[in-house]
């Protein structure tokens, strides 16, 4: 099965977990020893939505800023953003800031994007009472899905790959029914003004 690639990026600071959250979600495997990742790689997904196939590609991008402008490149073309922090380091939080204004300033505003707050496994009641009062004001202002995620435990990772995915797809789908209607609507337009025409050389 093959249909329409559509592309993802994966960001966030160096060592959140982005590297093993992909390959936690898409080979059910987890790394401890995991290393930064350097030349960034992609995963892909094929599936059926709505009646029509799709091809995903998940593209892992280096984190540290010194990458930035190799990440860049990698922006192109996305559709859907997963923005990954380290729970147990608000610092990582307030990077995302930053990444996604530079993923808006690359491929526009009405990128759908996703935050997950990984590493879950290591945090406690204090911590996410704490990342509650710091995530939540953030995420409503700029309306969008926060998860808590563990790439060791795979804990809401099919959750939130799912919202991601449902939600990019459906947009793609509206957008697309409403380019028709207005070519439908064009062409009625056209097709008025040939009988006005017509009727007028008669």
């Amino acid at each position: 099965m093959s249909g329409d690639t559509q592309k993802f990026v994966i960001l966030g600071e160096g060592r959140v977990g982005k590297t093993s959250i992909l390959c936690k979600y898409f080979t059910n495997k987890f790394n401890e020893g995991e290393l930064s990742t350097v030349n960034p790689s992609y995963y892909e997904k094929e599936l059926n939505f709505n009646g029509k196939n799709y091809k995903l590609t998940f593209w892992d991008t280096a984190g540290q800023e010194q990458f930035n402008a190799i990440n860049t490149m990698y922006y192109n073309g996305a559709v859907g953003a997963l923005l990954v922090y380290d729970v147990t380091i608000p610092e990582t939080f307030e990077k995302v800031k930053s990444w996604i204004h530079t993923l808006q300033e690359a491929v526009g505003k009405d990128i759908i994007f996703v935050i997950a707050g990984n590493k879950f496994d290591k945090s406690n009641k204090e911590i996410i009472t704490k990342n509650d009062e710091l995530v939540n004001p953030y995420c409503k202002q700029e309306n969008c899905k926060h998860f808590y995620t563990s790439a060791k435990s795979g804990f809401n990772l099919n959750d939130t790959f799912d919202y991601l995915i449902k939600t990019v797809l459906n947009k793609i789908t509206n957008d697309s029914s409403q380019n028709n209607k207005r070519r439908g609507r064009k062409l009625d337009i056209k097709e008025q003004n040939q009988k006005k025409d017509k009727k007028g050389c008669c």
